[in-house]
């Protein structure tokens, strides 16, 4: 296995991931809700009898 190093950004990558984390985050903060597939499967599972 070998690595293209000419096209080889981590800039962009980096900066890629820092908008995916600032939309979570900004839809967790405001709507109270976790992104992905957690959150979906989480709103279809109802919660333990007891639990609060």
């Amino acid at each position: 296995m070998s690595i293209a190093w000419q096209s080889f950004t981590p800039g962009t990558a980096l900066a890629g991931g820092v908008l995916i984390g600032a939309a979570a985050a900004l839809l967790m903060a405001t709507l109270g809700r976790i992104a992905g597939v957690s959150g979906i499967l989480g709103a279809l599972v109802p919660p333990a009898a007891g639990s609060a």
